[in-house]
Order: C-alpha cells, then structure tokens, then sequence
C-alpha cells in the first residue's frame, strides 16, 4: 500500500466522522476524529518497514490515547490516563444510544461524543488493514460504513451531500490512479476522475432534490418513538389545589425577562381516554441548542429569562413552547412537541433562552390551520351525545377565525367558577355538568367551571369542529415586577387551550377570559396579539368560509415535474428484494427485539417480558389498548385460552417488580420469561396460516 492510498482510506474515515456535525457540532469533532486519523497514520508509517505485525495493536493503543488525550482530559491525572479514564472509554461504547435520546445538536459531554472518535478508530484499524491484504477499493468500505453510520442519525441533503460526494469520488480516484504515473499518461485517469466525481455528485444532488419538501430520514426518530413514556404527577392534576385559599398566595417562582412574558408552561397535554389528559410524546436530554420544528416557519424573536424557583415541586419546570437553550438545569430533558421542560433534580435557578413568533395579528387571521399538527386532531373516544349536539360554528370551515369565534362562545355562555369550593375534574362528566345543565339546556343554569374545564371543553369542540387544539397548563405572568423581579404564585396557575396554525406553530388562546379573572395582558405579549385578532373577529354568522381551489385533471403532473419512466425489470427487481427482505427481516427483527428486552436488568427486564407478550399477541390479531394491564390482556386474549397460563405468570413477576417495592431479582425477571416461553409454545399450536401471519406482522415492530 502507498502513502497516498493510506491517506485516501483515512480521509475516507475522517470525512465519515465529521459527517456527525449536525449532531455535535463539527467544532467539536475535528480535534479528535481527526487525532485519531493523524495517530492512525503515523503508527502506519513507523510500522511500514518494521514492527509491522505490531501495527494493530500499536493503532489501538494510540489511538485510545488520543480519544482519551482529546474528550476525555477530565479524566487525566498530569496528562496521563487513570482508571478513570478506561471506565469512560468503556462507558462511551454506550453513547450513540444516549445520543439518539437527545436533542440535537447534543451538548458535547464527553459521554455523548466519546463514541464517534472510536468508531473512527475501528475504521481507521480495519482500513489501514484491508489496505494491506485486500484491493484498495475493499479498504474504502470501513470509511463508508463510517459515514452511513452517520447518515443513519441525519441524511445529509444540499450542498452538504455535494461537497461529500466530491470528496468520495476524489478518494476513489486517488486508490484507484496506479503509483509511478508517468505526467503524459495522467489524461485517462483524469477523465475517469471527472466522470467518478460527476456521477457521484450527480447521484448526490438528485437525492437530495425532494419537491416534497420532507425532512430527511433519521435515526432518532425511530429511537425516541419507542423510548417509554415517563410517568408523573401531572400539572393539571394539582391546579385544584394551586387555587385553594390555603397555597393561592405561595410564591412558586421569581423571574427576570428579557421582554413581557404572559404565561409558563409546565406541560401540553393532547390524548384524552375521557377521564384523564395525558400525552405520549417522548422525552429526550436536552441539547446544547433546540430550534423550531418545520411547524413554525416565520421570523422568530430570541428571548431570555432567568428563573428562581420557590415553592415549586416534582420535575416540571416553568418553560416556554419553544425552548431553544436552558442553563443550571442538572440532565434537562425536553419534549420538543410540547415545549414541555422536567429534571430530575430540583435547581434553585435557571437560565432559559425561548423563540417567540414574529407576528401580528393580520397574519393570524390571515394563516390556515395546521391539521397536520402531532396529537392536535386525536381521537376523543365516545362523545356524549349532549356534548356532540352542540354546534357552535353553525358548521364552519376550520380557521383560525372560527377558533376564535369558539373561544368568544365559551366566554359569551359560559361562567368561570370563583370561591373556596371550586369544580375538579376535566372528564366527559365534568363537562358534561359544564357545557349542558341537568335539564339538558345549553346557555340556562349550568355549572361554572376553572381554566381547567374551559380549556378540556374547547379543546373537545375545537376536536369535533376539525380544530387541532390540545390543553397546556401552567402560570400567568404578572403584568408589573416586583423589586425587580416578576413574581408567579399559585393563583396565576391556570389551563388554556392551544391550536395548531399553519407555518406558527401553536397559539395560546384563553377562553376562561383573563379579564374574569382579574388579570391584565402583558404588554407586547403573544395575549395582546390574540386581543387584537379576537377584536377582529365578527360573530359567527358572518365569517367567511375561505375558498377552496378547484382540483385540476392533471392530478399526476407532480406540479410541473416530470416523473421518469422506470424500466419493468427494476420494478420485478426491486420488488423481489422487498419481499424476500421483508420474509427474511421481520422475523429476524423480531428476535433480536425480544433478545434486546430480555438483556435488560432489574424490573426493566420484567417490563420487557410484557412488552413481548403484548406484541406477540398483537401479532396474532388481540386489541391491544394503551393502559391495558396484563390481566386486562387476559381477558382481551380469551379466545386464546390456552396463552393464559403464561399471562398470568407475567403479571405475577410485574406485580412483584412494579408494585411490591422490593428490588428486582434475577428470579423475578426469569418468572416473566418464563410465562413469556410459555406463552410462546401455547401460540404455536395455533393453525399454520395464523402462525405465518403473525410471523410477518409489521404494526408491533413499529408502536407500542
């Protein structure tokens, strides 16, 4: 191997690592991906004519020190490495799973960007070797397999894609000119370097044009869309007792603000089985910076606040619906749909930095709603029919007008309750006693509601008048500081409702009415906007429905863009492949899943246990609804019978690991996979064609 076809191989590896900026930061990957690269190729240089059987061991153990000289300094003691250190490298092997369980970009804790320069040290190994014992394009495979790992968490698209391509097809060509090149001979191999480079970015280019505008395929959002729910007092829950005579007047916490602030959010909740509000968007660690989603796309404004917290328990922390940076906060964790902050540890104080929409009131009423919006239009469940007969858009179109004439209805006919005694509850019983009196009136003697009600209550009309909306609790802010510092207390808790407005993103919206409640709106707020719009806003009667373009024939025209033919062999061809993946790919999936959840420790373990329970009878065509316990299974599985005695062996271990309080033994998780084994041997009595099916079922591998 030549000197010029080691340095293609290892830039092959480099540009692979670097490749992993948009979920760190290039900035904070050159140094060691590119240490690792510069150690790998200087240990091949002193080993070219001598300790060349040494050579592997020597690009490991260099490239080790500098992993640990680069990321892991902390670590050190004088430079040198501790045992420390060999326990953060080993730990690190685990980071490309907690970066996938964050924001990106990710902070850059060692943890997190440990992995990238090993993985680049596993490349730089394999390649320098397969350079040596293979032909050279077979030793470009490791820096490829470098830079698909790194697609795999973010595709790249753009210019971004381009300058890639380039720089592959320029290292192709590199391994491939042939050493000793007399200048006169250089012409051929110029013109294959131009044809290589040009097909390559070519390729690239095409790819990365998407007249669909879509968000390019990564992996972290596979990885979050299974990560468990986590499971906490709710807000909402605790808003009855915020009101009470006795805590109204606690100070929960202080702020300084950049500009007016006229609320804080501690959560968004958009699932209501009606009883309960809740949500299931999963929570990811906080990155060093989080931007709006393709959901909001108008200018936006950075602000910043500093807040103390007071009396202000459990992990939800005041935040804004579109966080971008927190400080001071020990491992934040972010629900980026929601806006919705937690920590497991209580900080005395934090510094957070938000994104407020750049918009007036024109451009409200002028924006269409977003129908599209994640958990805005989800399903409400049986609605009563007294709740369901109410029409209060006369059946309008969905616009953000006809969101306001809602909210304008439930301040017009409805009374917001005041006093010691106030109404709990936001299930259908509790609106059904709210929106409709006993005797089956809507605007006579109905029962007076909190922010709580009238907010569950808009959200179930907006729901059945096509409005994505969705409840948001939290504080008020006060319109005036107080020795320098704006002051939140129990009786600025409160509920509103939110709606999903085309390109904005969520708007907040009051129909409790502020006024009622004897609050002011803030200055310059996203409440004044909303004032503005609502005075705008004429009844109901006299909205508009906004016209709708009448469809064209030319329904396949690809709005201007003219689909290629694809031959009829590479249709057969590719469908072929599908099918014998798909034959191949699911059951082994499905394996390596159940083989994932049983290596979990502790109750983890156990909880695995019946997650494969629940799945393999899915598979086999039992409804399966969020909730469900494993008794509830049971009963759902009668026509089953014969899987009972394994559910109930599940269920014993998961009352043992989740409700007892007892540590988890190794003996309690090897119950549960036993019911599991169990229950997999009563399945495979079922008829053949059922097995088959079940065997390449695709929904379980997908939702929970």
């Amino acid at each position: 191997m030549s000197r010029r076809q080691t340095i293609a191989v290892l830039a092959a590896v480099l540009i692979g690592g670097l490749c992993f900026g948009p979920v760190f930061g290039v900035r904070n990957l050159w140094l060691p991906v590119g240490a690792v690269c510069l150690i790998t190729y200087v240990v091949t240089e002193i080993c070219r004519h001598w300790l060349a059987a040494w050579r592997p061991v020597l690009i490991v153990l260099g490239g080790l020190l500098a992993v640990v000289e680069t990321v892991l300094r902390a670590t050190t003691l004088a430079g040198l490495p501790t045992a420390a250190s060999i326990r953060a490298l080993g730990q690190g092997l685990t980071g490309w799973r907690l970066t996938l369980e964050s924001t990106w970009p990710a902070r850059p804790e060692p943890e997190l960007v440990v992995f990238v320069p090993l993985l680049a040290l596993i490349g730089c190994l394999l390649a320098v070797e397969l350079l040596d014992r293979t032909p050279p394009l077979v030793a470009l495979l490791p820096g490829l397999g470098v830079i698909g790992a790194s697609q795999l968490y973010i595709a790249a698209d753009g210019w971004s894609a381009v300058l890639i391509a380039v720089a592959l097809g320029l290292i192709v060509v590199a391994l491939l000119i042939p050493d000793n090149l007399e200048y006169r001979r250089i012409a051929p191999w110029m013109a294959t370097a131009v044809v290589t480079v040009a097909a390559i970015v070519c390729g690239l280019v095409v790819s990365a044009i998407d007249p669909a505008g879509r968000t390019p395929y990564s992996l972290q959002k596979v990885q979050s869309a299974g990560a468990p729910g986590v499971r906490q007092t709710s807000p909402l829950d605790e808003l009855a007792s915020r009101l009470s005579s006795k805590q109204r007047d606690d100070v929960v916490f202080r702020y300084r603000a950049s500009q007016p602030v006229d609320r804080w959010r501690q959560v968004a909740l958009d699932d209501f089985d009606g009883v309960n509000w809740t949500t299931d968007h999963p929570f990811l660690r906080m990155g060093s910076e989080l931007t709006p989603g393709s959901d909001v796309r108008v200018p936006t404004t950075l602000e910043q606040a500093t807040v103390q917290l007071e009396n202000l328990d459990g992990p939800w922390l005041p935040s804004q619906l579109l966080p971008a940076t927190v400080s001071g906060v020990p491992d934040p964790q972010v629900e980026p749909i929601g806006g919705t902050l937690m920590s497991a540890g209580r900080p005395g104080s934090y510094d957070l930095t938000w994104r407020k929409p750049d918009i007036d009131a024109a451009y409200l009423l002028s924006a269409g709603i977003a129908g599209d919006a994640p958990g805005g239009l989800n399903d409400l469940g049986p609605v009563p029919p007294e709740i369901a007969s109410i029409d209060p858009l006369q059946g309008k179109r969905a616009t953000f007008a006809t969101a306001i004439a809602l909210e304008k209805y439930l301040r017009q006919h409805y009374r917001v309750a005041v006093g010691d005694k106030l109404p709990t509850g936001y299930g259908w019983p509790q609106l059904k006693r709210f929106l409709v009196d006993s005797g089956g009136a809507q605007a006579a003697a109905k029962e007076p509601g909190t922010s709580a009600q009238f907010a569950a209550a808009y959200v179930v009309l907006a729901r059945l008048n096509g409005i994505p909306a969705r409840l948001a609790v939290g504080f008020r802010g006060p319109a005036e500081p107080e020795n320098g510092y704006y002051v939140v207390r129990n009786s600025d808790a409160f509920a509103w409702p939110e709606v999903a407005v085309d390109g904005v993103g969520w708007w907040p919206l009051d129909p409790a009415a502020d006024a009622a409640t004897g609050k002011t709106t803030v200055a310059g707020s996203i409440d004044e906007i909303t004032s503005q719009a609502r005075a705008a806003v004429p009844s109901v009667e006299k909205i508009e429905d906004p016209e709708v373009p009448p469809q064209t024939d030319d329904a396949d025209d690809g709005d201007g863009i003219g689909l290629p033919r694809i031959p009829l062999p590479v249709v057969f061809a590719v469908s072929a492949g599908l099918l014998l993946l798909w034959l191949a790919g699911v059951p082994l999936l499905k394996i390596a899943r159940a083989s994932r959840r049983r290596r979990r420790p502790g109750s983890a373990g156990v909880v695995g246990a019946w997650a494969e329970a629940r799945d393999r009878l899915r598979a086999y065509g039992v409804p399966v609804t969020p909730g469900m316990t494993v008794r509830d299974l049971v009963e759902a599985a009668k026509e089953l019978p014969d899987t009972a005695p394994g559910l109930a062996r599940v269920a014993q271990a998961v009352d043992q690991a989740l409700w007892s309080g007892a540590a988890t033994t190794p003996e309690v998780k090897e119950h549960a996979w036993a019911g599991v084994r169990e229950l997999r041997k009563a399945l495979r009595g079922r008829p053949w064609g059922d097995r088959f099916q079940a065997s390449l079922e695709l929904r379980t591998l997908f939702t929970r």
